[in-house]
């Protein structure tokens, strides 16, 4: 190569090299450009999330909801969304969300309340979220709140009624936590008064009421100390040597003190407690629903039993003198774990009789039955049989095929062939629209069952279940006063990790609920809770006279003065259910005259539970599969036994109970469905 050539080469690489070098200087600073742009857009996202204030706080607990009270604070521009709480269950892969339509002019701050349903099954002490999303879905915003539905996540709250305070204060066991539904927690103690008692029972999980004369107590005040119990408040009486005044006033609770002495030896049969060094009352159960001392798992000599959704124990000494003793009062135990295990055996009678039956296994065994129950309303998607419509069609295929052409040969009229065929498949055509009337769904169909307590003490509830038979999300809105709605614990559907996607879907828009599912094929059930403030309120009542129920019969006479017509009626007491069909409204029933319809003393399971599901449902089911049946009635006594199975776990054994079913009842759902509307009139006596 010569000089030249080797000149213009230099020459050339040197011009390569410089184009190579600028383009990596160009490459270099699209990555720096790049970065800055991707800092500035995480900037800006962070910007946007700390541009609200969001914050959460439990009221005071009502009898059916959690009412989480939410503030959010917009410190930025105009927004509108959702606000969206979203609850992970008792596993993580489970939750659901209640979204609240939200307008947020700048520097604006709402503050509203979401009500959730207290299901039928535990609520987990798990995180709840509050996401903020736009109107494109984006989340603007998030913050995290702990155990935000049990107790405001800190402790559980126990009321101190006494006029010896300072001896009780040992029952916080010193900080040692106490496993009360899902979850560990400490208990704090608040000293009440009757200035703050009615204030202060929305607050409280435990109440101890020892040495305080109750007789003090107003009407107004005794009765908020029953329905704060009924609805789930756990309730420890001391008695002892003031016991007859400490039980004076609370009448409902069917216990009498008698003769006080000095405990004996003899008293302790493995207890924890050396009863020789206190003052032992003689309890008297007026009404037989205590259990015995022995009973008592861990042996506190403590009665329990339950009292609607909760519970009462009964001490036959006082708490007050019992913090005074040493500690060689407590045998084998120190002083937090006799507390500790005290209020494991008083709370294991709340919720429902049936925690730990052994008929049902668990309360999930009651609440099963009231889904299967649900399911059975409209055949549902469980219970939907195609078999009909597969057999037509394959019977028409076969007949319109080489079955025609065979019996046309056999007549020597195969020219007609082309003929009968189409006539063979006009009739098939018929024959599968007329079978597939009963599946036609031409909107969302929707079965509710309203249970109202004639007495006054609940508020209404209602359980619906509804599908349609498109594959497509759907939303219905609730009647005008519906204040809540939430799935049923069971019917929970898995979401995304990123919570974009839930197939059940709860929405306050101003003050108007809707309730919806994604579904995930045809016929998809939903199974939803509901509950208003004001409900139907039905005139008039139950008048029940002398109602004795036993293997040989049933006695006495049933007034329905409630002013509707039922179709069926069932009455339990002793674990008893007697089943009766038709009362109209101002009519009286001599039960000795009446035909009962259905006794579960007749079933081989006579347990009720069983007895109503697996035998008098099953066997009305199969009469309506032979044609012996109405599809009414098997409706009907599916609804009745929606409302028997809400009830009945939260009735004592010496009560009776009474539910009726009305097919002519407000509807539940203000859009567009096909709705059959069912109440469950009842009251326990």
């Amino acid at each position: 190569m010569n000089g030249k050539s080797m000149i213009e080469s230099g020459a050339g690489d040197g011009v390569n090299g410089g184009i190579r070098t600028r383009l990596l200087l160009v490459w270099i600073l699209g990555i720096l450009l790049g970065a800055v742009c991707f800092l500035r857009t995480g900037m800006t996202v962070m910007a946007e999330e700390q541009d609200f204030g969001i914050d959460a706080v439990m009221l005071p607990q009502n009898q059916d909801t959690y009412d989480v009270r939410l503030t959010v604070e917009n410190q930025g521009g105009d927004w509108e969304g959702i606000a969206r709480l979203m609850i992970e269950e008792r596993y993580s892969w489970y939750s659901t969300a209640y979204d609240t339509v939200l307008t947020l002019p700048q520097g604006s701050t709402k503050q509203f309340t979401v009500r959730i349903p207290k299901r039928e099954s535990e609520i987990s002490g798990g995180t709840v979220k509050v996401i903020l999303l736009d109107k494109k879905s984006g989340k603007t915003a998030e913050k995290e709140f702990r155990r935000l539905l049990l107790d405001d996540g800190n402790a559980l709250n126990m009321g101190i009624l006494s006029d010896a305070y300072s001896t009780l204060t040992y029952l916080d066991m010193g900080g040692q936590e106490f496993y009360f539904g899902v979850d560990d927690y400490p208990v704090k103690l608040i000293e009440l008064n009757q200035d703050n008692l009615e204030d202060s029972l929305a607050g409280l999980t435990l109440l101890v009421i020892d040495s305080y004369d109750t007789s003090v107590l107003t009407e107004e005040e005794a009765k908020a100390i029953e329905l704060w119990n009924y609805n789930g408040g756990v309730l420890i009486i001391g008695t002892g040597s003031y016991g007859a005044k400490t039980l004076a006033g609370l009448d409902y609770l069917g216990m009498e003190c008698g003769d006080i002495r000095q405990g004996e030896a003899s008293d302790n049969v493995s207890g924890n407690v050396d009863l020789t060094q206190l003052q032992v009352a003689e309890l008297r159960d007026l009404n037989g629903l205590y259990g015995s001392y022995i009973d008592a798992h861990y042996d506190s000599f403590a009665r329990v039993t339950s009292i609607g959704s909760g519970s009462a124990g009964i001490l036959p000494y006082c708490l007050s003198e019992l913090g005074e003793q040493n500690a060689s009062v407590y045998q084998n135990i120190d002083q937090e774990s006799y507390v500790l295990y005290l209020l494991v055996d008083v709370s294991a009678a709340a919720s429902s009789r049936y925690s730990y039956s052994t008929s049902s296994g668990s309360g999930s065994g009651i609440r099963n039955m009231v889904y299967r129950l649900l399911g059975i309303l409209g055949n549902s998607s469980g219970s939907l049989n195609f078999g009909a419509l597969r057999f037509i069609v394959i019977a028409y295929v076969i007949f319109a095929g080489p079955v025609l052409y065979i019996i046309l040969r056999l007549l020597k009229k195969r020219e007609l062939y082309w003929v009968t065929v189409p006539v063979a498949a006009l009739f098939g055509i018929l024959l599968v629209f007329l079978a597939g009337r009963g599946f036609e769904v031409v909107s969302t169909r929707v079965y509710s069952v309203t249970m109202e307590d004639v007495s006054g003490r609940k508020a209404n509830k209602t359980y619906l279940h509804c599908y349609d038979a498109d594959h497509r999300e759907w939303e219905l809105r609730l009647a005008e006063k519906y204040e809540y709605a939430g799935p049923l614990s069971d019917s929970y559907y898995h979401s995304n990790e990123d919570g974009d996607s839930y197939y059940n879907r709860i929405r306050r828009e101003g003050d108007r609920v809707y309730f919806g599912i994604r579904p995930g094929s045809n016929f998809e059930n939903g199974y939803f809770c509901a509950g208003r403030s004001l409900g139907r309120e039905t005139e008039g009542s139950f008048q029940l006279e002398n109602i004795m129920l036993s293997q040989t019969g049933a006695s006495g006479i049933v007034a329905n003065d409630t002013g509707c017509d039922f179709s069926y009626f069932a009455l339990i007491q002793n674990d008893t259910m007697i089943l009766y069909k038709g009362l109209a409204a101002g009519a009286d029933c001599d039960l000795a005259a009446a035909p009962a319809v259905y006794n579960n003393l007749q079933s081989y399971r006579n347990e009720i539970d069983y007895a109503y599901m697996y035998d008098l449902m099953d066997d009305t089911l199969q009469d309506f599969n032979r044609g012996k049946t109405k599809r009414e009635d098997v409706d009907a006594l599916a609804a009745l036994g929606v409302g028997i199975f809400y009830v009945y776990p939260e009735v004592g054994s010496n009560e009776t109970l009474i539910v009726a079913l009305t097919e002519d009842w407000d509807k539940a759902v203000d859009d567009t469905c096909s709705e059959r509307a069912y109440g469950c009139v009842y009251m326990v006596q």
